[in-house]
């Protein structure tokens, strides 16, 4: 799993107080206790606040060959709310029912606004995000809410284990019907 960090702050919120770094590694680390739980091996890119490229992210889930690669994010934008999963605009199945699984788990959870999976990016370029890109394994990028909302930041704070939660339980749902 990986997110922004360390140099990058990634969004940040309209107050300025709030870096989307710090959000995704507290939501990392939730998710890697619930899943280690269930015996599942996580791969971190992180666990403290450092940089790493996204590219040495994306290296580091092929070497390890790892079987699902997720990567965690807080959107931005002045009147946007809700979650919402990004896949690769070739919209394999593995990648598109994982993140259908995480999504469902989620939509059992506070959340404002339930924006779907979506494929691509968000400037519609026909490209994809650079971790959806150059993985190669099934993989989403997972956007928690709008860090420039007042109360998603209000959901993700409140509602933290239970995200986390939702997401391992999505990963759980999806690793069970690979076996």
């Amino acid at each position: 799993m990986q997110d922004t960090a360390g140099r990058d702050a990634g969004s940040v919120s309209a107050n300025h107080k709030r870096y989307e770094k710090d959000d995704n590694l507290k939501m990392i680390l939730q998710i890697k206790k619930e899943l280690e739980k269930y015996d599942i091996k996580v791969i971190l890119t992180r666990n403290e606040d450092t940089y790493v490229s996204l590219e040495k992210r994306c290296q580091i889930a092929n070497w390890k060959r790892a079987d699902l690669f997720i990567s965690l994010h807080r959107n931005s934008g002045q009147k946007g709310n809700g979650m919402e999963i990004w896949i690769s605009n070739k919209k394999d199945e593995t990648s598109e029912k994982l993140a259908n699984d995480i999504l469902n788990q989620l939509s059992n959870t506070k959340m404002q606004t339930n924006r779907g999976v979506k494929v691509g990016t968000s400037k519609n370029n026909g490209g994809d995000y650079f971790v959806n890109q150059n993985t190669n394994m099934p993989s989403c990028l997972i956007e928690l809410g709008f860090i420039s909302n007042s109360k998603d930041n209000e959901l993700f704070d409140e509602n933290l284990e239970n995200y986390a939660r939702a997401i391992a339980n999505g990963i759980r749902q999806n690793l069970k019907t690979k076996e």
